[in-house]
């Protein structure tokens, strides 16, 4: 019971962090695109956060959740799963720049993959820290 409780807290501090992550990249990069070739907040609104929260949580079951499994059996220091999270947040932020801007965007309205690797960076700090002290908990009991 320990475990799946572990797993369902893990998967909704994945998701609302992801959904989160992605609504601040497309609040501070994607509200500088002002086409309508591009469907972001601005153009399609509440459609837009419900797709990033669909998206998220069926993400992490098929990615994160065995990611999660493999470091935990596999990285014994708290620091280094930490680190390592954080740097995969980065590059993970560069992967959903990419995905989410074309370069005809990133280039006309100057969007930087910088902030995306920044927010993502936080993002897997914030999930390290959540998968960190969710464990120490489930130990606790």
């Amino acid at each position: 019971m320990r475990i799946f409780r572990y797993i369902l807290v893990m998967w909704t501090s994945f998701a609302l962090l992801f959904s989160l992550s992605i609504l601040v990249l497309e609040l501070m990069e994607g509200s500088k695109i002002t086409t309508t070739e591009y469907y972001g907040l601005r153009n399609i609104g509440i459609v837009f956060i419900g797709m990033i929260g669909l998206t998220a949580s069926l993400i992490y079951p098929a990615t994160l959740m065995p990611l999660s499994w493999l470091l935990r059996t596999r990285v014994m220091s708290a620091a280094a799963r930490i680190t390592l999270y954080t740097f995969l947040g980065g590059i993970c932020g560069v992967i959903i720049f990419d995905w989410m801007y074309d370069d005809y965007f990133v280039k006309d309205y100057d969007l930087k993959v910088s902030s995306a690797v920044i927010i993502f960076s936080a993002f897997g700090l914030l999930y390290a820290l959540a998968d960190q002290f969710s464990i120490l908990r489930a130990v606790e009991k």
